[in-house]
């Protein structure tokens, strides 16, 4: 098993699934978003626990309202914890989402994060 410090599988995740996120946020792009998820992902947060394609629906009627309402977003990440090997692989941080009104005002929240993924087909894939 990798540990935190394999700089290549970070690396590969970042470039599939992160940037994508990020990339999909500032677009309002959610058929982007869903792109990194396994079809069978799972969301799970203090509210409890929703399929992803079910989350997604949420996900897009909020970037349209965003659009319409003249607001952007974005979303960064930063990690603590990071391990797996060649097709498994847990990550554990905190991101910061902020949305920016027409007046340029920022509004961020932090948000703590777990990821579990899976590599199908040489694409990383988020599972939860």
């Amino acid at each position: 098993m990798a540990t935190a410090g394999s700089a290549q599988l970070s690396s590969e995740i970042d470039a599939q699934c992160w940037s994508i996120i990020s990339e999909a946020v500032a677009a309002n792009d959610c058929e982007k978003m869903a792109s990194v998820y396994h079809p069978d992902a799972v969301l799970v947060n203090t509210a409890g626990s929703i399929t992803v394609a079910a989350q997604l629906v949420t996900w897009g009627q909020g970037m349209e309202k965003i659009t319409t309402e003249g607001r952007r977003a974005s979303v960064s990440f930063r990690f603590s914890s990071r391990q797996g090997d060649p097709t498994t692989a847990f990550e554990r941080g905190i991101f910061r989402y902020a949305e920016t009104d027409a007046a340029g005002v920022e509004e961020p929240r932090f948000v703590y994060l777990e990821a579990l993924f899976v590599k199908k087909e040489g694409r990383w894939l988020m599972v939860m």
